[in-house]
């Protein structure tokens, strides 16, 4: 008898057991799901390159995937990601040739993926009246660059293909908000710039103003990033981050017209000419082998200009954090390892 007590007991302490185990879980289960959402600060530049996080912010798909994201603003993706950077923000939107600039730099910079591309976000915009309306009438010209940035990049994209010398021109650095006024007011005969600077240099400059582009050769990425100890501890919402994008892109590729009204009162864009340049843009979120060809032509690009302390061109893949696209869209991910 008393074995047979035993036997029962045990039995009854290993179910009393289980059952103690099982409510715990549970709780600690329903602890996990009222934990509140981590709380990120987004470095964004108003650009309509910028359309899939002011998307996802609007539409509420950060916080459906369990991030609350606080969106600062800035004038360009270099000013964005060097604001991340200093600290300021947990993650940024940035061209391509900051971003290599970056890494170039020594920066502890991340990249985490592309979230749109454009063969005609950069142009450059010339007077007439200055006797351009061709490429070729840029020499002897003072061109107006924002330095660092895809501007600069464009306009010696152009200049090769119309094989003028960069010594045939005169370059003149500018603050992104300086562009126009330079144009304007005649202090430099031509300025490489973006949307909307560049739409509203045409408007304004009526029939005396021209613009060129280099689609031909160069598309620029439109890229979210961060720095390498951000991604340390927070993998788990920047995996949510790029769900919350991913999201955004379907959305804007299905819903054309609402997504347009939603850029264009948080930018603000004029709607009329929003629409006007929509097509230019792809919105996709990727990590494509091709895009790190285009970085490495950056790369060399920077060490012909003296842009960079770095004499070599760096293995960009060890500055790539590919696991959360790789688990949100592994088709999307391209880059070899």
């Amino acid at each position: 008898m008393t074995s047979k007590k035993t036997a029962i007991l045990g039995i009854v302490a290993i179910i009393g057991v289980g059952l103690f185990l099982a409510v715990a879980m549970n709780v600690m289960k329903g602890a996990e799901v009222s934990r509140p959402p981590e709380h990120l600060t987004f470095a964004v530049a108003t650009v309509v390159d910028s359309a899939p996080v002011l998307i996802a912010q609007q539409q509420g798909f950060f916080e459906h995937e369990g991030v609350k994201v606080d969106i600062k603003r800035y004038q360009s993706g270099k000013d964005a990601a060097s604001a991340m950077l200093r600290g300021e923000a947990d993650l940024a939107t940035v061209a391509d040739l900051p971003l290599i600039m970056a890494i170039m730099e020594g920066t502890d910079i991340r990249l985490i993926a592309t979230i749109s591309r454009s063969g005609r976000e950069n142009s450059i915009v010339a007077r007439k009246d200055r006797g351009i309306t061709s490429p070729s009438h840029l020499r002897g010209k003072a061109v107006g660059v924002i330095s660092g940035t895809t501007s600069e990049f464009l306009l010696d994209e152009i200049l090769v293909m119309h094989g003028i010398p960069r010594s045939a021109i005169t370059v003149v650095g500018l603050k992104p908000d300086e562009s126009m006024d330079a144009l304007l007011s005649g202090r430099v005969d031509a300025v490489s710039s973006w949307h909307p600077q560049t739409d509203t240099l045409l408007k304004k400059l009526g029939n005396d103003g021209v613009r060129f582009y280099c689609d031909e050769t160069y598309q620029m990425h439109w890229n979210i990033v961060t720095r390498k100890d951000f991604v340390a501890g927070h993998k788990d919402a920047i995996r949510k981050v790029v769900e919350a994008l991913d999201h955004a892109n379907v959305y804007l590729r299905d819903n054309t017209v609402a997504a347009q009204e939603i850029v264009a009162k948080s930018l603000p864009f004029d709607p009329v000419l929003l629409r006007e340049v929509w097509p230019e843009y792809i919105f996709e979120t990727s990590l494509e082998q091709s895009f790190l060809m285009t970085l490495e032509n950056q790369a060399r690009w920077a060490i012909r200009r003296n842009r960079a302390t770095a004499r070599e061109v760096p293995n960009i893949v060890n500055f790539i954090y590919r696991d959360a696209l790789q688990d949100v869209a592994p088709a999307a991910v391209t880059v070899i390892r």
